[in-house]
């Protein structure tokens, strides 16, 4: 808005200063000292033309600053402070307290925790009664008569140390043995690998150990 007033001060100052001369050359008489100043020549052209000139200048400058303040957004004004709204404060509700159980409503909820857990657990399986002890085999000794010294492997005929299970050349088994299967007291092999050498008298397959085999022992290994 201030630039508005200043710019059309200025118009307004600009066409005076082209008027007056205009207005003031007119009034004077013909014979006036006055009016042959105005009248003078200046580089071609009369004085009273160039307050003329100077004057629209003066006010097309007033124009342009009149049409750009006029074309320029209106300014808003805004309050140095904005008033805070207090809000309104929650109202405050009584706590609800909270009521504990009575001894007998606990006590009774205890109670049914305990049947259902007593449902829930599976019934104890009763062991069977353990079984008798089989009458324990009386012991039968197999005499060594003549200790042998080394093992011979059946596959390929290599000597191999006392109690070995694998040929240390070939790496074959030296013999295979079932579960609770007698064996020669001196190198392990089975006994129903031994040969019969006499009546009583057996000779180990591997160790070749002379032993004497009991004939109930025999039996069992199908040595008769």
């Amino acid at each position: 808005m201030a630039s508005m007033k200043t710019g059309a001060i200025i118009s307004i100052l600009g066409a005076l200063i082209s008027l007056t001369p205009v207005i003031y050359f007119l009034t004077l008489p013909l014979d006036s000292p006055t009016r042959g100043i105005l009248s003078q020549q200046i580089m071609g052209l009369p004085l009273m033309l160039y307050f003329t000139l100077a004057g629209a200048v003066v006010t097309a400058t007033g124009l342009f600053i009149f049409m750009k303040a006029a074309r320029a957004p209106p300014e808003i004004a805004y309050p140095s402070t904005l008033p805070i709204r207090s809000m309104p404060r929650a109202r405050a509700t009584p706590s609800t307290a909270v009521l504990a159980p009575p001894d007998e409503l606990v006590t009774e909820i205890e109670r049914e925790i305990e049947k259902i857990v007593q449902l829930e657990e599976p019934e104890a399986e009763v062991a069977p009664a353990p079984e008798e002890a089989a009458e324990e085999r009386p012991t039968i000794e197999v005499q060594v008569v003549n200790r042998g010294q080394d093992m011979v492997c059946p596959h390929c005929g290599e000597l191999n140390p006392l109690k070995s299970t694998r040929c240390v050349k070939c790496k074959k088994p030296l013999y295979e043995v079932g579960e609770g299967e007698p064996r020669c007291p001196v190198c392990d092999a089975p006994l129903r690998l031994s040969q019969r050498i006499s009546e009583d008298l057996f000779t180990c397959g591997l160790c070749f150990s002379e032993l004497r085999i009991p004939i109930e022992l025999r039996k069992e290994i199908g040595l008769e």
